[in-house]
């Protein structure tokens, strides 16, 4: 009779130990309902003043899900922020007018698409989740490619909420071939410094006049320039990311691998550009 009490006892306590541990290995994915951040995240709710919305009037809706909303029927509205760490996680909900295509832009590069459509759940969900980024700060927007809703309860991250500013991601340096050792040879007469080689073919200048009167000039080829006027239509419509790299290549002088200006969308006062070809 002792021996049965005893194995009852132990058979107990292995299923507590096993239940015990396999809640605290449990990690939750993307669409699970998540109430309260895990365990190495902080939650930001939806109204935190770091949370830049655009694309109109977001509200707080009290009729399905209580959520932070996007203007209903007008696509290009967009939410962003940055933040330092390496995860983050948008909660949200799935709703029958959530909006099918939401785009993803993690330092200035489009990385992923998700949707927002779906039953009408008022729940806190895991709707969107990036994990292993570099340990760093990161500018994330989210864009909405739709005129249905884009919801969001808060953000979950790994590190603090910070205001919104584009954060480029360094480009990775090709490597180079060993140079061989050269042969001995006779000292030659030193010759003229030579002027840079200057861009030839069609190309143009581009005058950006800032709202604070500030202008800058580039020297672009023409593809450069369509590449920037397709960028400026489509913010303007309001799609797209808030900034525009403009490469100023071998024509401004340092000792720099490259060197890039962003042009930020709502600070361009006008443009002005001019056309010439070189040969």
């Amino acid at each position: 009779m002792k021996f049965v009490k005893l194995t009852l006892f132990t058979m107990v306590w292995m299923m507590v130990l096993f239940f015990s541990t396999s809640h605290s290995i449990y990690a939750a994915a993307t669409g699970d309902v998540l109430n309260k951040p895990e365990e190495g995240w902080s939650r930001y709710e939806a109204n935190t003043p770091e949370i830049t919305y655009l694309g109109g009037n977001w509200f707080r809706d009290n009729t399905g899900p209580i959520t932070w909303t996007s203007p209903w029927q007008k696509s290009g509205t967009s939410l962003k922020f940055n933040f330092k760490g390496t995860k983050l996680r948008l909660i949200s909900t799935t709703w029958w007018s959530g909006s099918s295509s939401i785009d993803v832009i993690i330092d200035g590069v489009k990385v992923d698409n998700f949707s927002l459509t779906g039953s009408d759940v008022a729940a806190r969900k895991i709707m969107y989740e990036k994990l292993n980024l570099p340990q760093g700060e990161h500018s994330v927007e989210f864009v909405n490619n739709t005129p249905n809703y884009l919801f969001i309860y808060a953000i979950d991250t790994d590190g603090s909420l910070l205001p919104f500013k584009p954060v480029e991601v360094a480009p990775t340096p090709e490597p180079s071939e060993p140079t061989k050792p050269s042969e001995p040879s006779e000292p030659s007469k030193p010759s003229e410094p030579s002027e840079p080689s200057q861009p030839s073919g069609d190309r143009a200048i581009l005058v950006v006049t800032m709202d604070n009167g500030l202008e800058k000039e580039f020297d672009m080829s023409k593809k450069e320039l369509a590449s920037f006027i397709q960028w400026y239509d489509a913010k303007d419509a309001g799609r797209g990311a808030s900034f525009f790299a403009i490469d100023r290549h071998t024509n401004n002088k340092g000792p720099f691998n490259s060197r890039k200006d962003y042009v930020i969308f709502n600070k361009i006062l006008t443009f002005e550009v001019n056309e010439y070809s070189s040969k």
